[in-house]
């Protein structure tokens, strides 16, 4: 069976994760969407409730869809470029200039500035928080953060991921009904994941692929704010994502004691402290998509997160270019152990460029 894939459904148990307090102590208020996307455009259309000034400073490394959501609004966009740390390059002159600031983190680590964003916030600008890559972080999202937007699909079996929360007050906006088609072809291909990691029949594992890029690529074209269904709450907010987060951390570690040195691959952290929970294992290859067919030859699908969104002239964000350029991710999430994880660092030492 491969190493990686999205996730099938998982039965869970009836005891709380007071995941939402987790993740914001006291929040005023929290609405369940079906994906990210619609998370973070539901943050946004209730920050235009008061923002009439409408200019974002946004990460050039980020998501189409995130982006777009800003696009969709009509904001005046500024960018931001990264090093290679994947720390963002925030400019102090811009914080006059802008109304909000989004900020997440990547691959399970929190790599910007809280003290640039403190003096956003001091200075007036509304922050808002995607942790879609910090999903399971051992710490709460930024304190500065007026907006946390999250999509939980990327971490668990759920049809519908999105997690809106609003620090202070209660949402002036409400979700419309969820997209009925694209939730059934979103359920129809978990339950044919749950069937291939149950039997490990390609069968299933070929028609839930083919099933959620079909939602998938529907899901691009909806842009709203569409709720999320009930059985997918249900299980954002009891699913074990304590367990989950130190299985990742165990895993994440035997890769790094593990994986071959080599200079045209290399991890992206090369570290992982107590208080970040990785999202995947990722590296900046020089032979990219030679390595990716090699992974993928022997059942470890890779990940790029992400193409270059086209609203991005990325050649004005040498950072963010190398990082677009360069990245590629394994899985090491928890329905994987050791030997899993032993598979992958042969599949890295058997590489060779041709």
């Amino acid at each position: 069976m491969e190493i990686g894939g999205y996730f099938p459904y998982h039965p869970v148990g009836s005891a709380p994760n007071n995941y939402v307090e987790h993740t914001c102590p006291n929040a005023g208020d929290t609405a369940h969407l079906m994906s990210g996307r619609c998370a973070i455009y539901y943050c946004l259309r209730d920050l235009m409730l008061t923002d009439q000034k409408r200019v974002a400073y946004l990460p050039a490394y980020d998501c189409e869809t995130v982006l777009g959501c800003f696009v969709k609004a009509g904001y005046e966009i500024h960018y931001y470029d990264f090093d290679k740390n994947l720390a963002p390059i925030f400019d102090e002159e811009m914080i006059p200039k802008i109304s909000m600031i989004l900020i997440s983190g990547y691959y399970g680590y929190p790599t910007y500035d809280e003290s640039f964003v403190k003096k956003c916030k001091d200075s007036g600008v509304s922050v808002m928080i995607d942790t879609t890559h910090t999903a399971f972080s051992p710490l709460p999202a930024c304190p500065y953060a007026d907006y946390i937007a999250v999509s939980l699909r990327k971490w668990m079996g759920v049809a519908s991921g999105g997690l809106a929360i609003k620090r202070e007050g209660t949402f002036g906006v409400k979700p419309i009904p969820l997209d009925e088609k694209q939730f059934t072809l979103r359920d129809k291909a978990l339950h044919f994941r749950q069937s291939y990691e149950d039997t490990g029949n390609e069968d299933f594992n070929k028609e839930g692929t083919d099933d959620f890029w079909k939602a998938e690529f529907m899901l691009r074209e909806i842009f709203d704010i569409q709720e999320g269904d009930p059985d997918s709450l249900n299980t954002i907010l009891h699913y074990p994502f304590l367990d989950a987060m130190k299985k990742r951390q165990e895993n994440y570690r035997y890769l790094l004691e593990h994986l071959p040195e080599r200079s045209d691959i290399r991890p992206v952290f090369s570290y992982l402290p107590d208080d970040v929970c990785p999202m995947f294992f990722a590296f900046f290859v020089e032979n990219r998509e030679e390595l990716m067919k090699h992974l993928a030859d022997n059942h470890i699908p890779p990940k790029i997160y992400w193409p270059v969104p086209p609203f991005v002239k990325v050649e004005d964000y040498p950072g963010a270019q190398y990082i677009y350029s360069h990245i590629m991710s394994v899985s090491c999430d928890e329905r994987f152990g050791t030997d899993d994880m032993q598979k992958i660092v042969e599949a890295f030492e058997n590489f060779s460029v041709s």
